[in-house]
């Protein structure tokens, strides 16, 4: 691996450079914005730094752009998942894997009994995924309730076991890395909001052209925010993070990582097309909700990689 100082400077791969689908925004931005803002606030025990760094974040923004096509109530859902998905990562990332575990288990709690009120001295995260899945629920299919629960408490259990990777200081290999991240990032809770609305199959999700562009949308979501965020995690000296993987394991550097990276993401995109290409018929009143999901889809990735250059 090359040591030269001049390879603190590299270049990012447009990881979409291919990508079909453009830049779509909900209109209902800004007022599910502001109702999602005004609500996180009303919570006493967030830190001024907390609130601060969810105001800079925009992720109604985010929302707007990730869940475009979907209706003002599934967009203001997005926004509150998302600063629930923030607050959980901002609060573990300084945990150690036992006080992790807990607060895992505490925010599932709250998601599984929406109905029961915290206890009082409960941390404030528990409240804030109390009222996010109540209110969530009455416009979530009973299909994307089940799935949003079983993804999220995936994520939960990874992220517990990403702070023991931490601790050891484990940088995982390249194949390993790629299986953990698709878990870790949260994608199977987070893109069940493009499926609120729709009313799909079990054996529809279990197709396997449909597992493969669902896995393929997800990986290049997780791509993309690893690329991007590098420069910041490798100045924390954190590790979790593919280009980190890609340039210990095949001792390369950070252009090569970042060239390897685009190059991957051009092969996704090309299986997606390809995948998309051989969607068969789902039956005549299934095939317009198809059609929606495989575009929230699509969205999905573009609009994640739109909020990466319009935020802070």
């Amino acid at each position: 691996m090359s040591t030269d100082p001049s390879e603190s400077i590299f270049i990012l791969p447009d990881p979409l450079a291919d990508w079909p689908w453009k830049r779509n925004i909900s209109p209902h931005y800004l007022q599910t914005q502001a109702e999602s803002s005004a609500w996180i606030r009303s919570f006493n025990g967030l830190p001024p730094r907390v609130l601060q760094a969810l105001h800079l974040g925009e992720f109604g923004l985010l929302a707007s752009l990730a869940y475009s096509l979907e209706s003002k109530d599934v967009i203001r859902a997005g926004c509150d998942y998302i600063i629930l998905f923030a607050l959980f990562d901002e609060y573990s990332d300084v945990m150690t894997p036992h006080e992790v575990r807990q607060l895992a288990m505490m925010v599932m709690d709250a998601l599984r009994n929406p109905d029961k009120a915290r206890p009082a001295e409960e941390c404030v995260l528990g409240e804030i995924a109390r009222q996010f899945w109540q209110s969530s629920l009455k416009f979530a299919s009973e299909g994307a309730r089940r799935r949003f629960i079983k993804g999220f408490d995936e994520y939960t259990t990874k992220v517990v076991e990403e702070a023991q990777d931490r601790v050891q200081d484990l940088i995982r290999n390249i194949d390993d890395y790629i299986l953990f991240r698709r878990s870790a990032v949260g994608m199977k809770a987070t893109r069940v909001f493009i499926e609120f609305s729709l009313n799909l199959p079990d054996e529809f999700f279990e197709h396997a052209i449909i597992q493969r562009l669902t896995d393929t949308s997800s990986d290049l979501i997780w791509l993309m925010n690893d690329i991007y965020s590098y420069n910041v995690e490798q100045a924390r000296g954190e590790n979790h993070n593919i280009v980190a993987s890609l340039m210990h394991h095949k001792h390369i550097d950070v252009n090569e990582a970042m060239e390897w990276v685009g190059d991957y993401c051009s092969k996704l995109t090309r299986n997606f097309l390809n995948d998309l290409r051989d969607v068969p018929s789902f039956g005549e009143e299934l095939d317009g909700q198809v059609q929606h999901y495989l575009n929230g889809l699509a969205y999905c990735v573009r609009g994640n990689d739109c909020w990466s250059f319009e935020t802070r």
